[in-house]
């Protein structure tokens, strides 16, 4: 949903719009970046290379779709982030890692 547009009526909270229609087309993109954010959650040892991977990956965003895409992606990302929600999803020190490894991918979106 983060991609997509608004709903009708529109809701006071964006990020909680039961109206919003997601962008489907991206699901494939978000998807695969989803992919290497949790193989970084689990790597503890840094041995996979995760930091080129998710390089790779944003190059081929920009190659296939353009700008346009990374920033759909990018969107996506933040709005995972920001409606990760504290107790209800995760514990603290969970959604503080989820969270900052999504701002990692973001990152390469830029």
């Amino acid at each position: 949903r983060g991609a997509g547009s608004t709903g009708f009526p529109r809701y006071g909270a964006p990020l909680a719009d039961p109206n919003a229609v997601s962008n489907e087309s991206i699901q494939p993109f978000v998807d695969a970046s989803l992919k290497i954010v949790a193989q970084k959650l689990l790597d503890t040892d840094n041995k996979s290379n995760c930091d080129e991977a998710m390089k790779d990956l944003a190059s081929v965003f920009r190659r296939e779709g353009g700008g346009e895409l990374v920033e759909q992606v990018a969107t996506s990302l933040a709005y995972l982030r920001d409606r990760t929600g504290v107790p209800r999803d995760m514990r603290l020190p969970a959604a503080r890692q989820l969270r900052a490894h999504l701002n990692w991918a973001i990152n390469f979106c830029a």
